[in-house]
C-alpha cells in the first residue's frame, strides 16, 4: 500500500477555483482501479489550504495516477491557482486502530 499526503495553498482570490479543480481530480481518480482512498480536505485554520490523504494499492497504481491525463491536466492548472510549491509526503503506517 502506498499512502501519502499532498498539500496545496490557493493564491489569494483563487480559493473557489482551486477547490473546483481539486474536486474534479477526486472524481477522476475514483475511476482508477488501484486508487484505494483519495480524500480532499480543507485546512480549518488556514484559509485556502487544501490537503489530500491518498492511498494506492501499490507503486504501479500510484505511477498510473501520477501519469494519468486527468492528473497532468490538474497539475497544469495548479500553477495559476496556487502559491509556492505543492508538497508531497510519503507515509509509512506503523500502528493504527480500525476505521
Amino acid at each position: 500500500m502506498i499512502t501519502l499526503t499532498a498539500k496545496a495553498q490557493a493564491a489569494t482570490g483563487k480559493e473557489q477555483e482551486l477547490e473546483i479543480v481539486l474536486r474534479e481530480l477526486v472524481k477522476a481518480t475514483a475511476t482508477e482501479e488501484g486508487s484505494v482512498e483519495y480524500r480532499l480536505h480543507k485546512v480549518v485554520d488556514t484559509p485556502g489550504a487544501f490537503r489530500f490523504v491518498e492511498k494506492f494499492k501499490d507503486q504501479d497504481a500510484f505511477d498510473f495516477h501520477s501519469n494519468s491525463d486527468h492528473f497532468k491536466a490538474a497539475v497544469d492548472k495548479l500553477g495559476k491557482l496556487t502559491t509556492g510549491e505543492g508538497e508531497l509526503e510519503m507515509l509509512e503506517l506503523i500502528d493504527s486502530i480500525p476505521e
